[in-house]
């Protein structure tokens, strides 16, 4: 077993760290643990290093720290459990566990494999995106660790300075406000753009903001806050297994990190991470 852990996940992560650890010691099981430096490449490296197949890799930590792990062991034979404890948490929010049910997956049997997206060669486990979202995170920076309003703060800020990009579509607006690629259902610390979204559907949702002042960008934010956008005005939906982003220029967003600039290449893959899940 190793134990991947977000040495910034605070109090929630203190606990979660010792109740494995009494519980390793109880059941008698050997395990790695380690520490995220933040540094993307080497810290991704060192989980590939230090797992063989079959490994189970338990995750303490929210969002950042699924997404690294999830880049080091995508469509490779280790079961992956998760301990959440992040600012966010939005890809545990879809599962709906107590904080037992996850806890008791770590030692389950039972396995579910979920699909990923895949931005270039750069893997993510809920949003990618260009646009609002990514001028949120680069304006959030550390902020990140305040907890949850500080998304919202940032994100209200950001309504009146986030540049328009454009996204070429034969039936759509040309210019926008953000354009959302969705695995999950859930990205911003709980924010819900993609309620339909599934893991296991082979194909990711397509969201296509239009707002062209900002009272229509307040507008649309407020009912993407009350989960009433789909279906509303200057919001557009699609369902695709894989978009090209040709415009170039601009920083790309996924799991709350920037991941790289367009154009580039967003995908769905099938079945790309195991996941552990509590007993039935």
């Amino acid at each position: 077993m190793l134990v991947v852990v977000n040495p910034l996940s605070g109090a929630e992560g203190d606990a979660q760290i010792a109740w494995l650890k009494q519980q390793l010691k109880q059941q008698q099981i050997t395990a790695t643990w380690f520490n995220t430096t933040g540094n993307f490449v080497s810290d991704r490296d060192a989980i590939v290093k230090a797992t063989t197949t079959g490994t189970t890799v338990v995750v303490i930590g929210g969002d950042g720290t699924l997404h690294l792990v999830a880049n080091a062991i995508a469509r490779r034979n280790n079961p992956l459990a998760l301990l959440p404890a992040g600012t966010g948490n939005d890809f545990a929010r879809q599962f709906n566990y107590s904080k037992a049910q996850w806890r008791a997956a770590v030692f389950s049997d039972q396995v579910t494999n979920i699909d990923l997206g895949k931005v270039d060669s750069r893997w993510f486990v809920n949003v990618a995106g260009v646009g609002f979202n990514a001028h949120v995170m680069n304006n959030l920076g550390q902020k990140k660790r305040l907890g949850k309003l500080s998304y919202t703060y940032a994100g209200l800020i950001s309504l009146f300075s986030a540049k328009s990009i454009c996204y070429h579509s034969k039936t759509w607006p040309e210019h926008g406000m953000m354009l959302l690629l969705a695995n999950g259902k859930h990205f911003g610390a709980g924010l819900t753009p993609a309620p339909m979204a599934s893991l296991n559907d082979g194909q990711l949702e397509l969201l296509w903001f239009t707002p062209k002042t900002h009272w229509q960008r307040v507008v649309v934010f407020a009912s993407m806050l009350l989960k009433r956008h789909i279906g509303a005005k200057n919001v557009h939906h699609d369902r695709i297994t894989e978009l090209c982003i040709a415009q170039a220029g601009y920083d790309i967003e996924a799991d709350g990190e920037i991941v790289g600039r367009t154009p580039a290449t967003i995908t769905c893959c099938r079945q790309a991470l195991s996941i552990k899940k509590a007993p039935s």
